[in-house]
């Protein structure tokens, strides 16, 4: 599909017309990067905004012990950074790409500028950094009032609704997280994602390997209510 077929499935472009579709088209690039390559890094000036058509990218910081704590895991149709617009701020985290991924990228400035113009782009962006809010709210409530296996299973839920993929054995999710990574973004130790991990193997909501998971499916709608 054509660049800007691509940019159409974006909710923040969708309804756009052909003139500023054509002032979009002259300021977007496209690059591909590869498993491991960094966007930016913590604190670096930012220089442009990035929208994901294939791949997956890892947002984390670094405390002042070196530890990493994930902020999030974006995947296709996602942007981000999602703070600092309109302002000279630094990055506020770390970009690194975890599979071979198609981003486009808008320079700073030049997105800021056609958020002026066009304010019903300004109104979806709000919106989706409300959305961005919603998440980390949540996010904070599952830190303090879940015990250690309801954070991973909100964790897994989480994965299954942005990246999974309903089949007749299942809901399948391929995505290139360790249990590391998942221990660094609900602060639990890696030996206590393993032991839940392991005891969802157990009671059969999950199946597969490392490269692709399988959740029961009923286990999964049970769990939104």
């Amino acid at each position: 599909m054509e660049k800007m077929g691509i940019l159409r499935q974006f909710d923040l472009f969708g309804d756009l017309t052909e003139e500023e579709f054509t002032h979009l088209h002259d300021i977007v690039h496209v690059h591909r990067f590869h498993r491991g390559d960094y966007l930016f890094m913590e604190g670096q000036m930012r220089e442009a905004v990035y929208f994901v058509d294939r791949g997956l990218v890892k947002i984390f910081k670094v405390d002042v012990e070196g530890r990493e704590h994930i902020v999030n895991i974006l995947g296709a149709r996602s942007l981000f950074p999602h703070a600092g617009l309109f302002d000279d701020s630094a990055y506020p985290g770390t970009a690194e790409v975890l599979v071979d991924s198609t981003l486009f990228l808008i320079p700073m400035r030049s997105f800021e500028d056609l958020l002026r113009r066009y304010p019903e782009m300004m109104q979806k962006m709000i919106r989706a950094l409300g959305h961005v809010i919603v998440q980390l709210q949540e996010k904070v409530q599952q830190l303090s009032v879940f015990d250690a296996k309801g954070r991973v299973m909100a964790l897994l839920a989480h994965f299954i609704e942005e990246y999974g993929h309903k089949q007749v054995d299942g809901i399948h999710v391929n995505i290139p997280v360790t249990h590391t990574e998942m221990a660094q973004m609900i602060a639990l130790s890696r030996e206590s994602v393993n032991r839940i991990w392991n005891e969802l193997r157990r009671e059969g909501v999950l199946t597969g390997n490392k490269d692709e998971w399988i959740f029961d499916a009923k286990w999964y709608e049970a769990s939104k209510h």
